[in-house]
């Protein structure tokens, strides 16, 4: 078993999750890489509350690196934090509360929704004016946007002007400029003093390029898409088949 001290940063959907469950493999292995004295953590562009709470295991994860890196909790502790303005809130929901598509305000501890889809289950926050930003959200720590469906070229433009903006195939998001996965991963290493070549970066999506780059050991995982795999210092398995595990085993268990 290798004794170097790494940390681990391992993106949820299609990465660490497939289909909504954890591989019981990669379950295992995060725990045997722990064990070791190395550190593993979530690294999503889900806000902290909108992280499934099975993943909010204390004993299995060190912490996390959330909402594109707006948000940094080790052991318990939140290190870091970013979350948008009133004004900025009321801005974005002016344009979005007539829209047809589902669209949420995500947050540290609460989500705030327009038009959730049917999906979508429990109670939930909703949004009926950009008014409620000031009275009922006024103390909703906001730190990233999700739009189901494509932003329009009007939108691209409003928001590419202050946000870094992530269209994906179904759905788009965006984040203050400044921040991103790699931004967040690096500082939750540097609080540990944990060098780059010591840090490993799991992803299989768009959003997961940053992170992956600047990463020291960068882990496709076989379902990824083609354009993640070509950045990548390794392909390892399909997600579902325990992708993870499989890169853990290879560069820190050594098995």
């Amino acid at each position: 078993m290798n004794d170097e001290k790494f940390a681990v940063f391992l993106d949820i959907d299609n990465t660490l999750m497939s289909e909504g469950i954890i591989p019981e493999k990669n379950i295992q292995a995060i725990k045997k890489v722990r064990e070791n004295g190395s550190f593993v953590f979530i690294n999503t562009a889900r806000s902290f509350a909108f992280i499934p709470e099975i993943l909010k295991d204390e004993t299995l994860f060190d912490g996390y690196v959330a909402g594109i890196g707006t948000d940094l909790r080790l052991h318990g502790e939140q290190i870091s934090s970013y979350t948008m303005s009133t004004d900025e809130l009321k801005f974005i929901a002016e344009h979005f509360i007539d829209d047809t598509r589902e669209i949420a305000f995500e947050g540290e501890d609460d989500v705030l929704w327009i038009n959730p889809e049917t999906r979508r289950t429990g109670i939930l926050s909703m949004i009926s004016s950009p008014d409620e930003f000031d009275t009922i959200y006024k103390d909703c720590k906001i730190s990233k946007m999700y739009v189901r469906g494509q932003l329009t070229e009007e939108e691209t433009e409003i928001f590419g002007k202050d946000y870094i903006l992530y269209q994906h195939e179904s759905y788009a998001e965006f984040v203050a400029k400044g921040y991103g996965k790699a931004i967040g991963m690096q500082r939750m290493t540097d609080h540990l003093g944990i060098s780059q070549s010591n840090c490993i970066a799991m992803g299989d999506s768009a959003n997961d390029t940053d992170m992956l780059l600047a990463a020291g050991i960068s882990v496709a995982m076989g379902n990824a898409i083609p354009e993640i795999k070509e950045i990548c210092t390794y392909i390892s398995s399909d997600a579902k088949d325990g992708g993870v595990a499989d890169a853990l085993e290879k560069f820190i268990l050594k098995v």
